[in-house]
């Protein structure tokens, strides 16, 4: 019996290391996103995207388990995040107020939001149709 759960997901081993990069990226690249909103002191948003990330990791625990229809609730959680950054590029920051002395620049700002805007809609995209993670999230698999 542990042999077999062991050997679970032998079959799709490729798609299911190319899927564990793309889990890893998200857990860094998400981390990191929230981080810059705390070092530009935008705590609201801080605030937002710590439970936009916390849901996100998980709905990715659910994908990683197996579950159907994770994978499309997987998508649409790095489709809303991208969503969210075109609407604070477009309506919060240019009525944002700098700090006296911020860590970063705010100047800074739009490129970072505009990569992640771009990373997550590329996410979103490869979650949906690509077939490598589709039949990883089939077997079920750990990031480890």
């Amino acid at each position: 019996m542990l042999d077999v759960q062991r050997n679970r997901g032998a079959v799709y081993q490729e798609e299911v290391q190319f899927t564990r990069k793309v889990m890893w990226g998200h857990m860094l690249f998400g981390a990191l996103v929230t981080t810059m909103f705390l070092f530009h002191e935008l705590f609201w948003w801080f605030g937002a995207s710590m439970a936009w990330y916390t849901v996100s990791l998980v709905v990715m625990y659910g994908f990683m388990s197996e579950r159907q229809g994770f994978r499309l609730l997987l998508a649409v959680t790095f489709l809303t995040g991208a969503m969210a950054g075109l609407y604070f590029i477009n309506r919060v920051l240019p009525g944002v107020v700098a700090p006296r002395r911020p860590l970063l620049p705010q100047a800074f700002i739009p490129i970072w939001i505009g990569l992640a805007n771009l990373i997550y809609g590329f996410g979103t995209l490869l979650v949906l149709f690509n077939g490598k993670i589709r039949r990883a999230g089939s077997v079920g698999f750990t990031l480890w």
